[in-house]
Order: structure tokens, then sequence, then C-alpha cells
């Protein structure tokens, strides 16, 4: 799905959960889910849409009209400054990012 598509999947008022992937602190990659699936934002060309910063696509899914989104990062080592420990199955820490506050700044 492009940013286009998830666009005009927003302006349908469409349910979805948008999830930024951090990977090592220096990639991150958005997925978004739906009722009928999964799957990563893309360029044009079918490539995944890479942001150097969570914010870099915290902007980019503000201008397509997000609201809300949860930056993922794994928690391998407990190192995470603001969070419990990871005890659970899935090691990811998960925080909330108000998208709104981003609108209008790329």
């Amino acid at each position: 799905m492009t940013l286009a598509e998830l666009k005009a999947l927003i302006g349908k008022g469409r349910a979805l959960t948008l999830e930024i992937h951090a990977f090592e602190g220096i990639i991150y990659l958005v997925k978004i889910i739906t009722d009928v699936g999964e799957t990563m934002l893309k360029k044009d060309d079918g490539d995944n849409q890479v942001f150097k910063s969570s914010t870099q696509a915290g902007i980019a899914l503000a201008e397509a009209g997000g609201t809300t989104a949860c930056i993922v990062h794994q928690c391998a080592y407990d190192e995470v400054i603001g969070h419990e420990p990871c005890h659970a199955e899935d090691p990811s820490l998960r925080t909330p990012m108000d998208l709104r506050l981003l609108a209008g700044l790329g």
C-alpha cells in the first residue's frame, strides 16, 4: 500500500492501525493493519518505504490523514528508558505517537 492508497483508505473512514517499526535505530518501516490483513507501506515501485526516523515516518502518516500510530521497537536487553523490562513472549516495546502533533511539519 502506498501513501496515496493509505490516504484514500483513511479518507473513507476505514478502521486501521499504524505501526512504525524501528530496526536497529537506523531504519523505520510502517506496517498498516486493517480488518482484512496487514501490509507494509510501499513506494510506487513496490519497494518498502524506508524512513530515517520515527518522526519522519510520523510526518508522512500525518500528511496521509493518520491521527495515531505506535512505534514498535525490539527490547532484547531491557535497555529502553521509560519502559518496564520485557517479560512477555513478544519482546517488542510499543510507544504511542500522536500524529496530530506532526501535521503540517512536512
